[in-house]
């Protein structure tokens, strides 16, 4: 697309009017100015053609994605090849995908001849893909008086993660980490075969070791550790009701945090989607390699508008674990139907895993009388409303632990360290 440049409409307003005005004043002076028109504008065309081929030798290049941090600024490259043996004075325009800002949607670059390469900074807002499709480059015609602005195609993507870049989880990398901290007793004397050592007045007898006493000729015990390599599951639902509140943006942040966590403990961690149906496994293994592999699986993970299946996940789960595994649900149990049935087909789960559900805290759940009194009577049918679901959250809570179930309604600002201390609540007490 040509544009006029200032240049041009100055040249207008100083050559081509006043020539127009001589003519139409002067009739004697009408060819000359008549024929110094037509060279102006056999100039301007010249110019015109001359900045339209000058664009054949610019091209733009972006790599096919770039990994962003969410709310954190960065920046994605452009190269820009000048195949003009000069160097070109260029601008550079872009119109980002929602999710995505910046403060500098137009660059002015200098590009020398060859391959040069632009750092475009932006922030990104939300996680997921985000895809760009073009570029626009705006160039001069080697007089000035027309600009020439086309659009590039290009195949980017922002790829957005979660925001991990918090304290708890900072903690979890720093050497330090366990300075300051209380120590917790552990319970038990852990299940898992250490080693064997002689027999010490006041060992219990279930702990003697019959057929090592039996080949060494002394009596010899057991001696056992707590449980290292455990299988932990968070299970992430993604339907209609995760949609509310950013409530579906803290489950992926406690999840991956939850991997971290587990990773620390020496534990094996998986990670299971579902809506309507099971939409992703991954088993369970150790390693930082694993933990990326889970954040790859859920940074683009989008609520759906469909309700959840709890059957389809709770058989899927039944079919692929065979080993006894703490399952970490999160989910929202608001809606009366699907608590219902939440709590119906729980209790096949519950028998041979160890199961703990987390419900994230929504603006509707609060009891009566918390926060700012009701000003009207529509606030007071709110706080009513709120406190019979807060009642009803407890029955369902109530119903749950005698199916061995844990429910917790987490704070959205405490998921994670609720998250958290739930799971080493396990560690500590052995109930795995």
């Amino acid at each position: 697309m040509l544009v006029p440049a200032p240049r041009l409409l100055l040249v207008s307003a100083v050559v081509a009017l006043p020539l127009a005005s001589l003519g139409g004043m002067f009739p004697t002076l009408t060819p000359a100015c008549a024929a110094a028109l037509v060279v102006c504008a056999a100039v301007v065309a010249i110019d015109a053609a001359a900045a339209l081929r000058r664009m054949d030798g610019v091209a733009l290049s972006t790599p096919r994605f770039v990994r962003f941090t969410k709310d954190v600024a960065a920046h994605f490259p452009v190269t820009i090849e000048n195949r003009r043996a000069a160097a070109r004075a260029l601008r550079l325009g872009v119109n980002l995908p929602p999710g995505i800002e910046t403060e500098s949607p137009v660059l002015d670059v200098l590009a020398p001849h060859g391959a040069s390469q632009v750092h475009w900074p932006c922030t990104a807002r939300a996680r997921g893909d985000h895809a760009l499709g073009e570029l626009h480059v705006e160039a001069g015609s080697p007089l000035g008086l027309w600009l020439v602005r086309q659009p590039r195609p290009v195949e980017f993507r922002f790829r957005v993660y979660p925001n991990l870049r918090d304290r708890a989880t900072a903690a979890l990398f720093r050497s330090t980490a366990s300075l300051g901290m209380r120590v917790r007793r552990q319970i038990g004397k852990g299940k898992e075969f250490e080693n064997l050592r002689h027999y010490l007045p006041g060992d219990s007898f279930e702990d003697i070791h019959w057929k090592a006493t039996a080949k060494r000729g002394f009596p010899a015990v057991k001696l056992y550790r707590v449980e290292h390599a455990q299988e932990v599951y968070a299970i992430l639902d993604s339907s209609r009701l995760s949609a509310r509140e950013g409530i579906l943006e803290s489950f992926v942040d406690a999840a991956l945090h939850l991997a971290l966590v587990a990773e620390k403990q020496g534990d094996r961690f998986g990670l299971v989607t579902f809506s309507d149906r099971t939409h992703k496994f991954v088993r369970a293994r150790t390693g930082m390699d694993h933990f990326r592999l889970c954040r790859e699986t859920i940074y683009d993970l989008h609520a759906q508008r469909v309700s959840p299946d709890f059957r389809d996940v709770f058989t899927s789960l039944q079919l692929n674990l065979r080993r006894r595994s703490l399952l970490v649900f999160f989910t929202s149990l608001d809606d009366a139907l699907l608590a219902e049935s939440f709590e119906h087909d729980i209790p096949l789960l519950a028998r041979r895993h160890l199961v703990l559900v987390n419900v994230r805290r929504t603006a509707a759940l609060h009891p009566l009388y918390t926060g700012e009194p009701a000003r009207n009577l529509d606030g007071l049918y709110s706080g009513l409303a709120g406190q019979m679901l807060c009642n009803r959250m407890r029955k369902l809570e109530i119903a749950l632990q005698d199916c061995g179930v844990k429910l917790t309604v987490t704070d959205p600002d405490r998921i994670k360290m609720q998250v958290a201390s739930s799971y080493l609540d396990v560690k500590r007490r052995q109930i795995l």
